[in-house]
Formats: structure tokens, C-alpha cells, sequence
């Protein structure tokens, strides 16, 4: 027997189901119940066996389910299906519009007691956080939709991993991102037969804080390991953001032709998706590669056509990352003033976070200040740029800082306190790559 907490408005539900089919009460029951028995279940004077609810329902056309709750037994399904279009409607730029559908379907899946799709919501809302920079609260919704999928199989949760390493990353927590990314490896060992999608979702995430870190032997085994899946991986997605990675290892080993290719394979799978905003990401990882390469003109072309494929997607990292290579490009083109208009534009945009790329610009605009004579502005701003790359535990970047550093300290006069930079840069490389 039902009890009556389960069964509570079922007698209205009923009686509107049938009013709404053109049913009579005699037509809904007989043969089996009387009119009169159907009235007080109607009434919620009675409280029906399963054998009852079955009957009923199968005469609605309703499933037991929907008769005792009213809802409907394709919700999940279609939250699910909303959640999807509201990640569409990310990649295409309305953050906004799919802020709103997502808060929704948060509410209603809490409500209704789907965990995943709650989750996935979760997910959806973070990235939007993440695009406009607002990093510890995309941490703070993410970490809730890991919450949310505690019990279910570690691959579950490998997008939000990898979403809260993304997060933990732009916010100057190397090492932070690659513990959680290599906690997560284990997790999908422990559970047996990892799925092979997760693996290189994992895989991929890595590449960027092992290089960053200066572990670069582990990114490169970690991008060949992710490459070897990708005939097992369906999704174009996880393909595209593995090619953009490994792009970063093809670069550093010299193989320039073949970073290229993954680049523009990338970018190909993202606008074959109709994800605007990741195909940018993919033309932006290539005009930075035109860059290393020397050809400054398709640097700029591409950083140019980045930025106003931004007024229509926005995201404040990707802004960011175009308006510094246009200060790079501008000062290895001797036009000091230029770059420094790009940099100081980077500046209001990253406000006082420490992060990778504030020390990136720092250090830049130190290099700037160097070409116009400005020694003791480089040296203060090199300074700078160097205590967050330490904190971040950068060690190449250390080196680089530092070696810049000491350059500005000679041409001060300062060779003592310059030679000390140098001894110092070199042992906390040492100390931190071990």
C-alpha cells in the first residue's frame, strides 16, 4: 500500500488527467472498480493499492510515477538537453542568456533530485565564471559539482577536474593544478579500464602546468600518451584541446611545421562544433606560434582578427592573451611605446591578481623599459615579475627573469648585487626542478 505522504494530490492529479482525456469516472475504473471507490481516491479519501495505481495509470496513459509526483518522467532528459544548449550558447558568446538557463536547471534539478544534471549545471555556470576571470567563484561551483558525483565512476568527474585544474592554473596554482590532475590519473586507475576519453581529457590538462612548471620531459610523455588515444576518442572536442596542447610540445622541440598542422586541426574541429570562441583559442595558439617563428605580420593578422572575434565572444583571459601578443609583437618590432599601450591595457584587465600573466606582462613592460633607457623602471618592474614566478614555481621562468634582471643591474653599475641574481636564479631553478 502507498502511504499518503507519497500519494499527497494524487486524488486532484487524477481527476485532472481524466477531465482533460474526456473520461467519465465509470469509464476510467470499470470493470475492475466502482465510480464511487475512484470518487473518494479523487477526494483523497482513500489511499490506492499499487495494483489500483497501475491500472489507472495505464488507462491515462501516465506512468505510476508521474501519477504519484506529477512530474514528468522525461525531466532529467530534457534539463539535460537544456544544460546542452545553454554550453552552445557559451562557445557562441551569450553568457548572459546562458547564465539564466543554467541557474534554472541548477534550481530545478536540486529540486527535483537529479545530482548529475545539477552538476552538469554546475559545470556550465563555473565555465562561465572562468570566461570572465572570476576564478574563485568558478572554483567554488565547480568543487559543489564535484560534490554532487562523490559516488559515481571517477570519469564522471574528469570535466570538472580538469575545469577546476584550468581555474587553478590561470590563478598562479601550478602545482596545485598538477596535484589534482595526477590525484584524478590515479582515481581512474584504481577504478580499472579507464575510459579512454577521460584518460586523454586528463592526459591533455597536464601538458600545460608540467611545461609551465618546467617539467617538460613529463609534457612531452604525457602528450605522446594522450596521442596515442585519440583513435579510441569520439568526442572532437577532447581531440581539438589535446591537438592545442601537444602544439605547445611540437613548438619547444622544434618541430614547428607539425605544431601548425595540430593548430589548424584544432581549429577545423571547433568550428566543425560551431564553438566560436574555441576555434579563436586555436587561431590565437597560432598567431603566438607566428610569433616565435619570426613572422611578426601573421602574428598581428591573426591577434587582430582574435580580437574582434572577441567583441562578440567575450572571455577576459582570451583578451588578455591577444593584447599581450600584440605587445610582444610590438616591441620585437623596436616600437617600445606601442607595446606598452597593449600592456598597460592588460593591466587594467587583470587588476591586482597574481597570476602567470601578470608576471608575463610585468616582465614585459620591464623589457620595454629597457628599450627606452628606463633602467630603474625595468629593474622595479622585473622585480615584480619575478616574486610571482617564484611563488607560481616557474622555474625556466625564473631563470629568465632573473637573467633579465641581472642585465639591468649591470648596465646600473651594480655588477655585486647583479651577480647575485644570477647565483640565485640558477639555484632556485635547480632546488624547484628536483
Amino acid at each position: 500500500m502507498r502511504t499518503t505522504l507519497e500519494s499527497r494530490g494524487l486524488g486532484p492529479r487524477i481527476r485532472r488527467l481524466r477531465v482533460e482525456r474526456g473520461l467519465s469516472q465509470t469509464d476510467l475504473v470499470e470493470p475492475y472498480y466502482t465510480a464511487a471507490y475512484l470518487s473518494h481516491l479523487e477526494n483523497e479519501k482513500r489511499t490506492p493499492s499499487n495494483d489500483v495505481l497501475a491500472h489507472i495509470a495505464g488507462r491515462l496513459g501516465v506512468t505510476v510515477d508521474y501519477l504519484l509526483t506529477g512530474r514528468d518522467p522525461n525531466l532529467d532528459l530534457h534539463l539535460q538537453l537544456e544544460v546542452d544548449r545553454a554550453i552552445a550558447e557559451i562557445h557562441s558568446g551569450a553568457l548572459d542568456t546562458a547564465a539564466d538557463s543554467l541557474e534554472r536547471v541548477r534550481n530545478k534539478a536540486r529540486r527535483e533530485g537529479f545530482p548529475r544534471t545539477e552538476a552538469a549545471a554546475l559545470e556550465g555556470l563555473g565555465l562561465i565564471l572562468q570566461r570572465r576571470g572570476r576564478y574563485d567563484e568558478a572554483l567554488v561551483h565547480l568543487q559543489h559539482a564535484e560534490d554532487l558525483l562523490t559516488k559515481d565512476a571517477p570519469e564522471a568527474r574528469t570535466g570538472i577536474v580538469t575545469a577546476r585544474a584550468r581555474c587553478l592554473f590561470a590563478t598562479n596554482e601550478i602545482h596545485h593544478a598538477i596535484h589534482v590532475l595526477e590525484t584524478h590519473l590515479v582515481e581512474l586507475d584504481r577504478a580499472g579500464s579507464p575510459d579512454p576519453t577521460a584518460l586523454m581529457q586528463t592526459y591533455s590538462a597536464l601538458i600545460g602546468p608540467y611545461f609551465e612548471a618546467g617539467l617538460r620531459e613529463r609534457a612531452a610523455t604525457i602528450a605522446e600518451d594522450a596521442n596515442k588515444l585519440i583513435a579510441r576518442v569520439q568526442d572532437p572536442e577532447h581531440v581539438a584541446c589535446l591537438n592545442i596542447n601537444r602544439a605547445q610540445i611540437l613548438l619547444e622541440q622544434g618541430h614547428r611545421a607539425e605544431a601548425m598542422r595540430c593548430l589548424a586541426r584544432a581549429e577545423d574541429l571547433f568550428k566543425q562544433l560551431g564553438w566560436r570562441d574555441s576555434a579563436m583559442k586555436a587561431a590565437i595558439a597560432q598567431a603566438t606560434a607566428a610569433v616565435e617563428a619570426g613572422d611578426l605580420d601573421a602574428a598581428e593578422q591573426g591577434a587582430q582578427a582574435a580580437l574582434a572575434e572577441l567583441e562578440v565572444i567575450p572571455s577576459k583571459l582570451d583578451r588578455v592573451r591577444v593584447l599581450s601578443l600584440l605587445a610582444r609583437v610590438e616591441r620585437l618590432r623596436k616600437r617600445p611605446a606601442e607595446a606598452l599601450g597593449h600592456l598597460h591595457a592588460v593591466g587594467k584587465l587583470l587588476g591586482k591578481r597574481r597570476s602567470i600573466e601578470q608576471a608575463w606582462r610585468l616582465r614585459e613592460e620591464g623589457l620595454c623599459s629597457m628599450e627606452i633607457d628606463d633602467w630603474d623602471q625595468a629593474e622595479a618592474l622585473l622585480r615584480r615579475s619575478l616574486v610571482i614566478y617564484r611563488h607560481a614555481r616557474a622555474p625556466e621562468q625564473i631563470a629568465t627573469t632573473a637573467a633579465y634582471l641581472g642585465d639591468v643591474l649591470l648596465r646600473l653599475g651594480r655588477a655585486d648585487e647583479a651577480a647575485d641574481v644570477f647565483r640565485t636564479g640558477l639555484a632556485e631553478v635547480e632546488d624547484l626542478a628536483v
